[in-house]
């Protein structure tokens, strides 16, 4: 369930629950009465649950978007196609050695990506 499923799960179950208390104060049952405030309490939390939920995911962008993690991608990229040539080399492997030459290229890339989206605050 998404964060925004919840909040308005939260806001009817917040109406619902304030207006069985009303009607329990109009009918004279304490019963309707604290139904209802459970339910708006339960209202209540499903909110924060959808706030908490959002900001979860506002952040999970941010860093799966974020300069470090291309940073981060562009080593790793580098460090593989590095094998992959020294494998490539010592096998006699031409193909190999060159896969291991573009993805340190597409690493070295990704990194410089990565520099840009922090210089511009991402």
């Amino acid at each position: 369930m998404s964060g925004t499923t919840d909040k308005i799960r939260g806001m009817a179950n917040e109406a619902m629950g304030s207006i069985k208390q009303g009607v329990g104060k109009v009918i004279g049952s304490r019963d309707l009465q604290a139904d209802g405030f459970v339910q708006e309490r339960k209202g209540e939390a499903q909110q924060i649950m959808g706030d908490a939920k959002n900001k979860i995911d506002a952040a999970r962008d941010d860093v799966s978007s974020s300069g470090t993690m291309d940073k981060v991608k562009g080593y790793a990229n580098q460090a593989a196609g590095t094998v992959k040539e020294k494998v490539g080399q010592a096998v006699g492997n031409p193909g190999l050695e060159a896969e291991g030459l573009a993805q340190q290229a597409e690493g070295e890339a990704q990194k410089t990506v990565g520099d840009v989206k922090k210089a511009v605050g991402r």
